[in-house]
């Protein structure tokens, strides 16, 4: 009886040993950081490739494509250099800071060249590559709606990483309309009745309306997280917003009428608000554009329909549109029941989606420790690779959220 429960206590505290030693083995790590190595972007691929998947996107939609303009390339960069060499974001700059072209986009395309300032400038910081950034940007609302202006037909594009620190990038996006850079060519004080001709002209050859995202569209990422000014202040996380625009050239009254979102099942998802030029509380929204926001996020891999209501021009349209989220090559695990152990494979890519409990509900101080690899996919979802199979077990603990884990051969 002596030896068994000797043996009872030794294995016993073999157990609380290793685990005790995976536990000490854990690190913290800031949101987002990678233990991977930071990869070198070539900034002039890209950059066309940027340019390339933009069109795409403005095309789906119903918009001309952008040519690139080398006036708008050059402002582009100065403000990227701008950004990298002083550790700066956004789209200021300071005049006693080295590389300053001008305090904003307007002044800054004016000293590349550009015979006019009424361009629309886009950017994101710190994203991996063009990818990222534009798809981030086309989550938030008034820098999709940027992109998907119908009176511009140019753009410049710079995307700059800091070499000393390689986390650190800036992707500049400056549109402009090749109409207008014409007229104030020809003329510094242009009539009214010019102007207007040029800031429609590209107009009539757009579609009639624009709706994002597009019909039958597919890849769309199931969330939005932030912008500058913010549409939902009251939300760190929500589901990506369906937005419709009408080309000003072609309408002249919308009568909103109702905006409806449906799940794969046709059933309407109800958790939902609506934008208008009324309701934004950052008034950005003009009379022609309309954006419903879902207040949870979307389902990876799934598809929705859309249904919006209004009267143009005193006659009554309906517009129906549907679209899918994207979807990974590698298994996808929704933890809902944070009790329940997965199974996965040793030295297998698996993703793990948290849905966010409340709006504010993210992933932060997320634990890892040398047995894994991880990769933040946003912020309420993570890549991890089992490199170590334990021999039990394990719960890892994710922010405020646990995994639980079986690792097999």
């Amino acid at each position: 009886m002596l030896i068994k429960n000797l043996r009872t206590i030794l294995l016993g505290t073999l157990a609380l040993i290793l685990i005790y030693l995976y536990f000490f083995s854990l690190k913290t790590t800031p949101q987002h950081k990678q233990k991977k190595e930071i990869i070198t972007l070539d900034s002039q691929n890209e950059e066309e490739q940027a340019f390339n998947y933009l069109n795409n996107l403005r095309q789906g939609a119903g918009l001309i494509p952008f040519s690139s303009n080398t006036v708008l390339n050059k402002a582009s960069k100065n403000h990227a250099f701008y950004l990298m060499q002083n550790r700066a974001y956004g789209h200021y700059e300071d005049s006693n800071k080295s590389g300053f072209t001008g305090e904003f986009a307007a002044q800054r395309v004016k000293h590349a060249g550009y015979n006019t300032q009424l361009i629309i400038e886009n950017i994101s910081s710190n994203n991996k590559n063009y990818k990222e950034s534009i798809d981030g940007l086309f989550a938030a609302i008034y820098h999709r709606l940027a992109f998907l202006d119908f009176q511009g037909d140019q753009i410049g594009i710079s995307i700059q990483q800091n070499m000393t620190d390689k986390t650190k990038t800036a992707f500049v996006y400056n549109m402009g309309s090749s109409a207008l850079n014409q007229l104030y060519k020809n003329s510094k004080k242009p009539s009214q009745a010019d102007l207007n001709n040029a800031l429609d002209k590209h107009k009539n050859s757009n579609a009639q309306v624009v709706t994002y995202p597009f019909d039958k569209q597919s890849d769309i990422p199931p969330v939005f997280f932030n912008e500058l000014p913010d549409p939902l202040p009251q939300h760190d996380v929500s589901g990506f917003p369906i937005s419709i625009s009408f080309n000003q050239a072609l309408f002249k009254e919308i009568k909103f009428l109702n905006f409806e979102l449906f799940n794969s099942n046709r059933e309407r998802i109800r958790n939902t608000l609506t934008h208008t030029s009324k309701t934004d509380p950052n008034r950005r929204l003009n009379k022609f554009s309309f954006v419903l926001f879902p207040l949870n996020r979307l389902d990876w891999n799934s598809e929705y329909s859309v249904k919006f209501l209004a009267i143009v021009d005193k006659k009554l349209i309906e517009k129906r549109w549907s679209f899918k989220t994207r979807k990974y090559p590698i298994p996808l695990h929704k933890i809902e029941d944070e009790s329940k152990t997965i199974t996965v494979k040793l030295n297998q890519p698996n993703i793990f989606y948290f849905p966010p409990k409340t709006a504010k509900d993210l992933l932060h101080n997320v634990r890892y420790n040398s047995n894994f690899t991880m990769e933040f996919i946003d912020k309420n979802t993570i890549k991890l690779i089992a490199l170590v199979k334990p021999l039990y077990t394990i719960k890892l603990p994710i922010g405020r959220h646990s995994l639980k884990l079986d690792i097999q051969n």
